[in-house]
């Protein structure tokens, strides 16, 4: 079962318009573990920090260009 965490981000996710494409983009990882992640097929240790971090500078740079 997915931990809270990603279904609050995947909500803040839809909401903002991000996809998991992108957000693998800013990990630097690939999009198929970014999906195992959020789908709670995966549990790595700072995942909760290192992803919330990318969604917000996604999102800071979205605002920043508009």
């Amino acid at each position: 079962m997915p931990a809270q965490w990603t279904g609050d981000l995947v909500g803040r996710m839809h909401n903002a318009g991000v996809t998991a494409k992108q957000l693998a983009a800013e990990l630097g990882k690939n999009p198929k573990y970014v999906s195992g992640v959020l789908n709670g097929h995966y549990s790595p240790k700072k995942a909760e920090e290192e992803f919330n971090s990318a969604f917000q500078r996604i999102v800071e740079q979205v605002h920043s260009t508009t």
